[in-house]
């Protein structure tokens, strides 16, 4: 009678970052269109690290070497100048291989940038397609492959990283930036600061100034240099907004934006386009151009918190000069909330909440000329103001 012959296999599980698992979808039987670890069938008198080597070439496109001398092996990903211990876990009785006999299960752990290795992975024999899963996503696996992974990463040792050998190219890194909703009254209208970019993305559209944090500063300091450099405001309290992160909201990268808002008096400011921008000017909120990136969502998020801040806040002081009328208080309000408020009663409201100071009646006015008041409390101070 003729023997026949048992086949065991290999498989390996690549553990990218601890986050990730490398799968291929099997483009043969067993288990066609499922998803399993990279692996196969190990030939007759073949090692089982010649096996894996062999199988890792053709399956994922990798160029790749096995160190056996020693233990543990050590796996060399020559595009990748990497080398990673490779470790023989356990051997299984594969009861859901049809095909009979056992599997070796090794493991890579891979400190390295995902993307980078995306880049290199190509299907190849009896694969259809090679995909890295997180570790909360993956899908149902072929064979008892995903016993395997709960094995390993039940017994899982903590990676080795320390200052000396940390790889900070293993994440992908977005760049931040900040961008500035600079609000001021003029002729009786909230208008916002804006400026007009010279180079692409967007060129020639008008966007909020701002720009990209360098690696030695803060996220304030950015905003300040960013807005001084685009428009020529400058010495002005920046508040921080919000942070905006969509991610395909700047088609150069992914970008993180870090929003501030600004209430300013325009007396004495002499805007100046510079840098990256060929135009700066005010523009009512009411009749604005079509914005860059998502500028307008970043814009009406700082409008909405601006109201807020009028309304329990004493901000709105900030956009009057030093001495001002009631009626200079109330255009701000009505400005702001695009809504006329009642005159007296406004009045009434502002002056029981003691925050003013008499500073005497308007000079140059012949007929009934209205009392000058300062603001007498601390700027942001949490009051129901209206």
């Amino acid at each position: 009678m003729k023997k026949e012959n048992i086949l065991n296999s290999v498989d390996c599980i690549f553990d990218i970052n601890n986050r990730y698992v490398l799968l291929i979808k099997r483009g043969k039987e067993p288990y066609k269109n499922d998803w399993a670890l990279p692996g196969g069938i190990q030939e007759p008198f073949e090692s089982l690290s010649k096996a894996l080597l062999r199988l890792i070439r053709n399956r994922l496109g990798l160029d790749i070497e096995i160190d056996d001398k020693h233990y543990p092996n050590t796996i060399n990903f020559k595009e990748l100048d990497y080398k990673s211990d490779l470790h023989q876990l356990r051997t299984y009785d594969s009861g859901t291989d049809p095909r009979g006999g056992n599997t070796t299960v090794f493991s890579v752990q891979l400190n390295i940038n995902k993307t980078q290795l995306e880049k290199l992975l190509k299907a190849g024999n009896f694969v259809d397609k090679i995909k890295l899963f997180s570790l909360k996503d993956l899908p149902k696996l072929a064979f008892d492959h995903e016993n395997f992974i709960d094995d390993y990463y039940k017994n899982l040792k903590s990676y080795d990283e320390n200052a000396e050998n940390y790889d900070v190219t293993k994440y992908e890194h977005p760049s931040v930036t900040t961008d500035m909703a600079v609000f001021s009254i003029q002729d009786e209208r909230l208008k916002v600061l804006l400026v007009k970019r010279k180079a692409w993305p967007f060129k020639d559209h008008w966007a909020l100034p701002g720009g990209f944090v360098q690696m030695d500063e803060n996220l304030d300091e950015t905003a300040k240099r960013e807005l001084e450099e685009e428009t020529g405001v400058k010495d002005v309290y920046l508040e921080q907004l919000y942070s905006f992160g969509e991610p395909k909201r700047d088609p150069r990268t992914r970008v993180i934006t870090v929003s501030y808002f600004a209430l300013i008096k325009t007396e004495g400011i002499k805007l100046r386009a510079a840098t990256d921008v060929s135009e700066v000017g005010w523009f009512s909120v009411g009749d604005l151009p079509k914005l860059a990136f998502d500028h307008d969502k970043i814009l009406s998020y700082a409008i909405q918190r601006l109201k807020w801040k009028l309304e329990y806040t004493t901000v709105a002081f900030s956009l009057l000069s030093k001495k001002f009328t009631l009626t200079d208080l109330q255009v701000v309000y009505e400005a702001v909330f695009e809504k006329k408020f009642d005159k007296r009663n406004f009045r009434k409201k502002i002056l029981t909440l003691n925050l003013l100071k008499e500073e005497g009646l308007m000079e140059g006015q012949a007929n009934r000329p209205p009392m000058m008041y300062s603001f007498k409390c601390k700027l942001g101070q949490i009051v129901k103001m209206v």
